[in-house]
């Protein structure tokens, strides 16, 4: 792998309002460690191969390849491969973007460290590569698009607690999110607590899980009204509202258009 390094000023309407890449890089080998560093933007590094170190905020872990660490802004960190060296690619991003990012559930800032449950995704290196050489407003969008599929990727990772069946427990969740079952009961058809299901929903999708029932639910209810015609109270019990003047409510304000209006500009012709 050859050894480079970019970096860039941030676009100020891409700091403002999106997400601007700072810089890139990839290296490999017995690389000098570091630490006691803060910096001012986001970081994301990459370790495809061997092994080393990580400290952040005062706790020391160790890191086997393949992991991904997180760093925030301000946060003291340092680390560093082994003896044996390692392969390493780095992006530095920052803007009102990130805290999307992190709301979404790509990254913690509690969960520093992530071993990769997979091959690390570095198609977007030699991408961004090429946008920070190229400068100017078309090199910083490509640059802003690179990071940001790149988060995407990363953020796949280490986020699923797979569980008996090999499905994680946000799928499992799906599975039974339209039966008409509280919180509890969820818990306990999935075989843990509440408090536990809350942690590995917010950790695998990024929402609660109440709301990660309610997006399946209301997007089960959109393909329903579209590709059948069952009556919108019959819609609002197959995806576990008894009560169809609160699923219509509901419906409505969360796609911004009652069932009956949503049916009539989304009905595919023909389909029964």
């Amino acid at each position: 792998m050859e050894s480079w390094a970019r970096y860039r000023g941030a676009a100020q309407a891409l700091r403002n309002l999106g997400m601007a890449c700072v810089g890139a890089g990839e290296q490999e080998g017995a690389l000098t460690p570091f630490e006691n560093r803060k910096l001012n933007v986001h970081a994301l590094v990459l370790v495809s191969e061997g092994n080393g170190w990580l400290k952040y905020a005062g706790k020391r872990r160790a890191v086997r390849a393949p992991a991904l660490i997180w760093i925030f802004p301000g946060v003291e960190h340092g680390y560093g491969p082994d003896a044996g060296g390692w392969c390493e690619h780095w992006v530095l991003f920052t803007g009102s973007g990130a805290r999307a990012f992190e709301e979404m559930g790509c990254f913690s800032k509690d969960i520093p460290l992530v071993a990769a449950d997979g091959q690390l995704d570095l198609a977007q290196f030699p991408v961004l590569r090429t946008a920070l050489e190229e400068g100017g407003p078309h090199g910083d969008l490509a640059a802003s698009a690179a990071v940001q599929q790149l988060l995407v990727e990363a953020g796949r990772h280490g986020r699923h607690h797979v569980v008996d069946g090999g499905e994680s427990v946000a799928e499992r969740l799906r599975g039974i999110a339209c039966l008409p079952l509280g919180l509890a009961e969820q818990a306990r058809q999935l075989g843990c607590t509440p408090a536990e299901l809350r942690r590995h929903v917010r950790r695998e999708a990024g929402v609660s899980p109440k709301e990660l029932v309610l997006q399946h639910r209301i997007s089960r209810a959109q393909a329903l009204l579209a590709g059948t015609d069952h009556p919108v109270e019959r819609v609002g019990r197959m995806v576990g509202y008894d009560d169809g003047a609160y699923f219509s409510r509901l419906f409505s304000q969360k796609v911004g258009q009652a069932p009956s209006h949503f049916r009539a500009a989304h009905r595919r012709a023909g389909e029964a």
